[in-house]
C-alpha cells in the first residue's frame, strides 16, 4: 500500500511533518523532497485529477507530474476539477470546481448540509468504507511518520488491530453548539471606517473558515431527532422576540451560541443559551427564553453569560431557569453529572466500547496501580477502579477535577484520587517517581497535541511495566510512540475505535509494553 500523509495542520507541541516526497509505488514517504525542482504547479492553476485515496486530516490524494495535491471534500475514485490554492513545495493544496464524475462507492448523503458545513465530510461514503480507510490511514501513519529506523516503523503497521465500528451511525452525539449570527455580511467602507451590514440573523454552524457568517441549518443527523423542532422553535424565538445575535466583526448583540447536551442513557436533555449580556439586563429577557421550559425530556434550562471575545466563556456565570445546572448520564452502572462544559465523551454509547477496549488493553490484576493522566472529569479512571488495587487520576482544568470527586464520591468508588495540574508537572513534584507510588499500568488520553516531552520523560521515569495511550490523533501518537521505543518499550498493538462516523476523526488505544 502506498503512504498516507498527514494533512493536518501541526497542533501546539506537535513536532510532526507532513510526509511530502515521492517514493516507490506512487506514494509519499517523510523528508525526502527533492531540491532545486521547479514544480509545474501553481497557485491560482485549474487541473483535473483522479483522486486516489483519503489521508490522515479527511482530505483526498491526487498526483500531478508526482507531487501529491491534497483535496478537501473529495473521496476515492473521483475525477475532479480543482484550483490549486497553495503549493508548498514539496506538496499542493487544491479546492475543487466542479466533481467530473462520481466514485462507484459514492452513495447520497443523509443531510442536505453535507460538506457545507463542514461536519461530515464522508457522509457521501457507505459506512463500512469510511472504518476500512480509517483504519489503513492508522496503519500507514504510524509506518511512515513514527520517528524511528525504517525496518521498525515497517512491522508497526502489522500491530493495527480491526477497527470497532460506533454502534450508531446517525445521531450518536450527546453534545452540540450551534452559533448565532447573520447568513449575511456586507462590509462598506466610509471616511476610513469600515461598516458591517448584517443581513438575515440566524442560527447554524460556521463554514470551515468563515467564522464572521452562519450558514443556517434545520438538520444535522449526529445529534437528535428532535434536534429540527428544537431548531424551528428557535427560528421563532428569533422572530418573536427581535433580541440581537451576536456579530463577532464589532462584538455587539445578545445571542452567541445555543449549547445542547443529552443523557443518551438517561433520557435527559440541557438547553443552554450562552449570552453577551450582564444579569441585569438579561433579568427582564429571562421570560422570553422560559418558553423552552416545556420541552420534553428538559431538566435543565440555562443562561450563560459569556462578556469575553472568545466563544468559550473563561469565567461564566450561569442563570439556571428550569431543572438544574447539569444533567444526569451513564456509563455502564456509573453515573455522572454533566454541567454545560463537562468534558465527557460526545458518543455515548461509542464511550463504552473504547472503555471496554482500554480495560482489555491494560489487562489489569488486583495488585495494580494505574496513573490516569489527562484523566477529565475521572471516568475512564472510575471504570478502571474495579479491576484494580488503586487509581490515581491527574487533570489540569479545576472543574474537571470537581465533577471527578464529586462523581466517584456518588458512585461510592473508595480507591481513587484526583491530583490537580499538569501531568507534567505534577509527576515532577506530588508523584515523583520512586517515591508515593510505583504505578504498575500508566493510561494516558492526552488532547490532540499528544503529550509534553516533560510528561513522556516522567512517565518513562516512572517505569511501569505497561503503558496505554488513548490518542485522538495518530500523527502525534506517532510521534510519541518513537520515543517510547527509543526508551525501552515495544508496541504490543493498536485498537483503532470509531467514535465519530461520517468525519476523519480516529481513536486509537495503544498499548506499550516495557522489554
Amino acid at each position: 500500500m502506498s503512504s498516507i500523509v498527514n494533512t493536518d495542520e501541526p497542533q501546539e507541541g506537535d513536532s510532526v511533518k507532513k510526509n511530502t516526497s515521492k517514493a516507490k509505488n506512487g506514494s509519499v514517504k517523510p523528508n525526502d523532497a527533492k531540491t532545486g525542482d521547479i514544480s509545474p504547479v501553481r497557485a491560482g492553476q485549474q487541473h483535473t485529477v483522479a483522486i486516489e485515496k483519503l489521508t490522515h486530516g479527511g482530505a483526498g490524494l491526487a498526483h500531478i507530474e508526482g507531487l501529491p495535491i491534497f483535496i478537501a471534500g473529495t473521496i476515492p475514485g473521483q475525477k475532479v476539477e480543482i484550483t490549486i490554492t497553495k503549493n508548498k513545495g514539496s506538496y499542493a493544496e487544491a479546492k475543487v470546481r466542479q466533481v467530473l464524475s462520481k466514485s462507484i462507492d459514492e452513495i447520497m448523503p443523509k443531510c442536505s448540509h453535507c460538506h457545507d458545513c463542514g461536519g461530515c465530510v464522508w457522509q457521501n461514503l457507505p459506512y463500512n468504507k469510511q472504518i476500512a480507510y480509517k483504519e489503513e490511514i492508522v496503519r500507514e501513519t504510524l509506518e511512515h511518520l513514527t520517528p524511528v529506523d525504517e525496518e521498525i516503523r515497517s512491522q508497526l503497521s502489522g500491530r493495527v488491530l480491526k477497527i470497532i465500528p460506533s454502534p450508531q451511525v446517525f445521531y450518536y452525539r450527546n453534545k452540540l453548539e450551534l452559533s448565532f449570527g447573520y447568513a449575511n455580511m456586507r462590509v462598506e467602507e466610509k471616511d476610513g471606517k469600515r461598516n458591517y451590514f448584517d443581513e438575515n440573523p440566524t442560527i447554524g454552524f460556521h463554514k470551515p473558515g468563515q467564522w464572521a457568517t452562519v450558514l443556517p441549518i434545520n438538520e444535522c443527523h449526529l445529534y437528535d431527532e428532535q434536534l429540527p423542532s428544537l431548531l424551528s422553535d428557535v427560528r421563532a424565538f428569533l422572530n418573536s422576540t427581535g433580541l440581537p445575535v451576536y456579530n463577532p466583526k464589532t462584538h455587539q448583540g445578545l445571542l452567541r451560541t445555543l449549547l445542547v447536551r443529552r443523557g443518551v442513557n438517561t433520557g435527559e436533555h440541557m438547553i443552554a443559551f450562552i449570552v453577551k449580556a450582564r444579569k441585569r439586563e438579561l433579568e427582564p429577557l429571562f421570560q422570553h427564553f422560559m418558553r423552552f421550559g416545556g420541552r420534553s425530556g428538559l431538566k435543565s434550562l440555562m443562561v450563560i453569560e459569556n462578556l469575553g471575545i472568545n466563544d468559550k466563556p473563561e469565567h461564566p456565570k450561569v442563570h439556571t431557569l428550569v431543572g438544574d445546572p447539569f444533567i444526569k448520564e451513564r456509563l455502564f452502572d456509573l453515573e455522572f453529572e454533566i454541567s454545560p462544559f463537562s468534558f465527557f465523551q460526545t458518543n455515548t454509547v461509542g464511550a463504552e466500547k473504547l472503555y471496554k477496549a482500554i480495560a482489555d488493553a491494560a489487562d489489569l490484576g488486583p495488585r495494580d496501580t494505574v496513573l490516569d493522566a489527562y484523566c477529565g472529569m475521572g471516568t475512564i479512571g472510575q471504570y478502571l477502579a474495579r479491576f484494580c488495587e488503586k487509581v490515581v487520576g491527574i487533570e489540569s482544568n479545576p472543574s474537571a477535577i470537581e465533577d471527578a470527586l464529586k462523581s466517584a464520591g456518588k458512585n461510592r468508588i473508595g480507591n481513587i484520587s484526583f491530583y490537580k495540574g499538569r501531568v507534567e508537572q505534577v509527576l515532577d513534584t506530588q508523584l515523583k517517581a520512586g517515591e508515593k507510588y510505583k504505578f504498575s499500568v500508566i493510561v494516558v488520553d492526552p488532547p490532540r497535541a499528544g503529550l509534553h516531552p516533560k510528561a513522556r520523560e516522567a512517565i518513562v521515569a516512572h517505569a511501569p511495566k505497561k503503558i496505554v495511550y488513548v490518542s485522538c490523533n495518530t500523527a502525534t501518537f506517532a510521534r510519541d510512540l518513537g520515543f517510547f521505543l527509543k526508551e525501552g518499550y515495544e508496541l504490543r498493538s493498536v485498537q483503532p475505535v470509531d467514535m465519530f462516523p461520517h468525519t476523519a476523526h480516529i481513536e486509537t488505544v495503544s498499548v506499550l509494553q516495557r522489554k
